[in-house]
């Protein structure tokens, strides 16, 4: 193999400049933001800048794909630069929609952009091929971009370790200081100009070639068919054990095996496209019929997928993140009928109609932004009108007493519109702005606690559940009432191995259950046990867990959280500030605890 010299790498990166201009550019102002951005210093204001950073991203592969498809079209100079500016049009209307205070706007900008994102890479995949029959060459092209953007990150990732190693050698050896950011700004210019750059140099020059190529990298095969496939045939394992499991017990199933539903599907998918070129041969029969067994098999594993998310729906509303399994799911669905019953297949099939959906999830009242906000408010709006805390579309504020259940419920949707929409949809109920102070710069909402503060509401924000894990944690902005307590003994852990393990501090100790449902706390006078209580700490959790719903809840009221227990002569309270629970099924096990313990004992006063 050939090193090429920096006379041909010069040539060649300024050949790829003359072919790809507008997405380099793109590339070099988003990566100028990111730095600008990370290197800024203080508390964050307004700026022009991260309008600049979103259209930089979005306008690397819009404006490849653009290029590609006036490039494949052979479309005269006017007609090509007339579709690039159209593009570069779409750039700024989206610039227009980004709020220059994005550090405190609602997250929805993030995902919008990674959707937009999502559907202009698939753009790039489409682009040249939109029209005809070149599957071939659609196939080899994509073949060539694929390899090529893994070359590129693990190059880049190369890269990166050298000249970190470069910096820190100066800091270690020469005693410049590099600030950590550096590393991360380091990073940004990397994979923001090398990747790019590199990757559009891989591009075939002659986009009508790739139809003629039959060039098939072995190892391309060896991944698909031998690390790929046992995946998929995993998934599809784990997956239709839970199907039974489901079956048997005729149980609801939980709604993470949605997860592993997409994953099995797209793994599936892959392999089979990336196996494509191969299954005509004669020798490689068995792929058409994975083919299509694999469509078979996926159709009760998507009723189970839309059975999941439907659970969390009918409980909790649509949100972004189930809006789109569900607009997966029907995708899935178009797939297989597309797959098993049309005479015809064609692979393009799959990007382009991922494509077009992707955006048509993006915008419009059926879109997935306007639909979940409208999901959760009317949410919203039910609870509060059912505790006559809304009345005739005024908030008012409530008297308390509020069922618990409600008061989380009421407290997770304002967490969701703060972080996701923010609150212009339930301004109208208020007559307070429900944004901070008006005349800093910026629109900053106020907090989730603040609002629910205004109507009455004990915050207590809900939190996810990992792997049947559940987290009650208190709020720690409240005060705890030490009256009538000498003695604290502050955020003891107490865990499974922990538990028959006596602890002692001075003439006081303490020793947990083997199964932590119990805490024995005991007064030693000259050595000897004088007194001791029991703590039922284990149903203390359990009212907690009750209260709070099938999900963990943080800012939970401290009051709410407490056991106290006394005899003649001690007196102790405990305080959890953290509960850890292991749930199976509707069985719930307490994992560990952290807890804050007063006592007082009668000699002591």
């Amino acid at each position: 193999m050939k090193i090429p010299s920096l006379q041909k790498i010069s040539s060649d990166a300024m050949e790829t400049f003359a072919r790809f201009p507008l997405p380099l550019i793109s590339a070099a102002a988003g990566t100028v933001a990111a730095l600008i951005l990370m290197d800024h210093e203080g508390p964050a204001r307004p700026t022009i800048v991260w309008s600049v950073l979103y259209c930089g991203i979005l306008g690397i592969p819009l404006l490849t794909g653009t290029s590609l498809f006036v490039e494949k079209s052979r479309s005269n100079p006017s007609v090509g630069w007339s579709v690039k500016i159209a593009a570069l049009l779409l750039l700024v209307a989206y610039a227009c929609m980004i709020p220059p205070d994005l550090t405190d706007a609602p997250a929805m900008h993030v995902i919008r952009l990674l959707l937009l994102a999502f559907a202009a890479h698939l753009f790039v995949a489409l682009g040249p091929f939109m029209t005809g029959d070149e599957l071939n060459g659609f196939w080899q092209y994509n073949k060539t971009l694929f390899l090529r953007i893994l070359v590129a990150v693990l190059f880049a990732h190369v890269v990166f370790a050298g000249l970190a190693f470069a910096l820190a050698a100066l800091d270690n050896l020469f005693g410049m200081h590099i600030p950590g950011k550096r590393y991360g700004e380091l990073w940004v210019l990397v994979s923001g100009l090398f990747i790019t750059w590199y990757f559009l140099a891989g591009i075939p020059k002659n986009l009508d070639e790739c139809d003629a190529s039959t060039d098939y990298p072995k190892g391309l095969k060896v991944f698909a068919q031998y690390i790929l496939l046992p995946i998929v045939l995993v998934y599809l394992v784990i997956l239709y054990a839970y199907l039974g499991k489901i079956l048997i017990s005729w149980d609801w199933p939980q709604g993470w095996v949605s997860k592993l539903i997409l994953g099995f599907s797209g793994t599936g998918i892959l392999s089979l496209l990336l196996l494509y070129p191969v299954s005509g041969q004669t020798e490689n029969v068995w792929i058409r019929t994975l083919a299509r067994w694999f469509y078979v098999v996926l159709i009760p594993v998507v009723v189970m997928l839309f059975f999941a998310v439907w659970r969390r729906v009918s409980e909790y509303g649509i949100t972004e993140g189930r809006y789109l399994a569900i607009a997966l799911g029907v995708w899935l669905v178009i797939v297989i009928l597309y797959f098993l019953f049309l005479p015809r297949k064609n692979i393009k099939f799959i990007p382009v109609s991922l494509f077009l959906s992707t955006l048509l999830v993006i915008f419009g009242p059926w879109g997935v932004f306007t639909v979940s906000e409208q999901s959760q408010v009317s949410r919203l709006e039910t609870l509060l009108t059912r505790n006559s805390i809304l009345v005739d579309g005024k908030a008012k504020k409530g008297g308390g007493g509020l069922p618990s259940a409600d008061v989380r419920e009421i407290s997770a949707v304002l967490s969701y519109l703060h972080d996701m929409h923010g609150y212009e949809s339930i301004q109208p109920w208020f007559e307070d702005l429900l944004r901070e102070d008006p005349t800093m710069p910026g629109v900053r909402y106020k907090s989730a606690a603040a609002i629910a503060a205004m109507m009455g509401i004990e915050y207590t924000r809900a939190q996810q559940e990992y792997g049947g894990v559940i987290f009650l944690t208190t709020d720690k902005d409240k005060t705890i009432d030490i009256r009538g307590y000498r003695t604290l003994l502050r955020s003891q852990y107490v865990h499974t191995e922990k538990a028959g393990n006596t602890c002692v501090f001075g003439t006081f100790s303490y020793r947990a259950s083997d199964g932590l449902d119990t805490l024995t706390v005991i007064q030693h006078r000259d050595g000897v046990a004088c007194d001791s209580l029991t703590i039922d700490i284990g149903g203390l959790v359990k009212t907690v867990f009750r209260d709070h719903g099938n999900l963990g809840a943080d800012h939970i009221p401290p009051a709410a959280m407490n056991a106290e227990a006394a005899s003649q002569t001690l007196r102790v309270s405990v305080y959890l500030s953290e509960a850890r629970l292991q749930r199976n099924n509707e069985e719930i096990k307490l994992l560990s605890y952290t807890a804050d313990i007063l006592y007082d004992f009668e000699e002591t006063r």
